[in-house]
């Protein structure tokens, strides 16, 4: 008998026990836990593919309006931020009407006050989508998160919400905020249009230091060219920044400031010379080959590699233009720079510009 064994035995007994029931005790949460998340997962998709049907293809006339149970809220949320994806975050009449109907803005506003990380990102994108100045004071705290997603996803819904009164503070961020993804910042940008971000962007320029300047001459650059156009000609005048020059050479939209990217090409510094090759071969107006071909002899070889290129790469130059300055060239090094730039474009093969 169990009771009358040695008191070790009879510990290890019960501890045995208490171990089996807890084992079993996990499993049944495990499983528990697995079909609840397994409904969840079949309610979301339910609600995708319901308000996929309903959303999606604008019906004419509208129809009346769903009721929005709280189970669907996520599925409904995934489907509404899609579409105004496709609308680049615009809206619709339509939209906007369901938004009102489904009471969606205080769901939200509920959501990112309490849920947890993902919950609240969904929420953000979903209120900026509602595009209701009421919300605007909801999201602009979180505009300082420490967290680069947060802040990113709430610039971007304050930006459309009211992209005039949102610029003031989305460009200081973005000279702040090193640890903002500037892809996400140009598309940021980018959907809130020239009108609304260019002076405020100019403004930033202007008063930046060489070490932002180059970031936002990049994104003003992207958004306006025309604005970017004066900023980048007093740049590329006054500055004596290697990186501030080559990102103006870079972004440069104009053939009316090519003197300037003419005397770059005896720049010092060898990746001077290089962008301004790369920028001539983009930009430049016949004549100009005449330009690039002594530099096919630089010092450097990527300065050689980017001016046969950039011949090349001139429509009233092209692959026979481009062998007849080969067959012209006394120098070694610039024949064989050329023969290097004509062999990979037989093969088909495409070098990126250096940034």
């Amino acid at each position: 008998m169990v009771t009358t064994a040695d008191p070790i035995i009879v510990y290890a007994f019960w501890l045995g026990a208490a171990v089996a029931v807890l084992a079993i005790l996990m499993l049944l949460i495990v499983l528990v836990l697995r079909q609840v998340v397994a409904r969840r997962e079949r309610i979301h998709a339910a609600a995708v593919i319901y308000w996929g049907a309903f959303l999606v293809p604008e019906p004419s006339p509208p129809p009346e309006i769903p009721p929005l149970p709280a189970r669907d809220l996520s599925g409904f949320l995934q489907v509404w931020n899609e579409v105004h994806e496709s609308l680049r975050g615009r809206t619709t009449p339509f939209l906007a009407r369901v938004a009102s109907a489904v009471n969606l803005e205080a769901r939200l506003a509920r959501r990112l006050k309490r849920g947890g990380f993902h919950a609240r990102l969904v929420a953000m994108i979903g209120l900026g989508n509602v595009h209701s100045a009421t919300s605007y004071t909801r999201i602009e705290r979180h505009i300082d998160d420490r967290n680069p997603i947060v802040s990113l996803c709430a610039a971007r819904a304050l930006m459309q919400i009211d992209p005039n009164r949102a610029v003031t503070q989305f460009v200081p961020h973005i000279v702040q905020r090193g640890d903002w993804a500037q892809g996400s910042v140009a598309a940021i940008l980018s959907e809130a249009g020239a009108g609304a971000v260019s002076d405020t962007l100019v403004e930033a320029t202007l008063q930046a230091n060489v070490e932002i300047a180059p970031r936002l001459v990049r994104f003003l650059a992207g958004v306006s060219p025309e604005a970017a156009a004066p900023i980048i000609r007093r740049m590329l005048e006054s500055s004596q920044d290697e990186r501030l020059i080559s990102t103006c050479l870079q972004v440069m939209a104009r053939q009316d400031d090519l003197d300037r990217v003419r005397a770059l090409l005896s720049h010092q510094r060898w990746h001077v010379r290089m962008q301004a090759a790369v920028t001539l071969g983009r930009l430049g107006l016949p004549g100009d080959e005449q330009r690039l071909i002594p530099i096919l002899t630089d010092s450097q070889w990527w300065v050689r590699y980017r001016a046969a290129q950039a011949l090349h790469g001139m429509s009233f130059v092209g692959t026979e233009g481009l062998r007849r300055i080969q067959a012209e060239q006394k120098d070694k090094y610039a024949r064989d720079i050329i023969q290097q730039v004509l062999a990979e474009h037989s093969l088909g093969i495409v070098t990126k510009a250096a940034a």
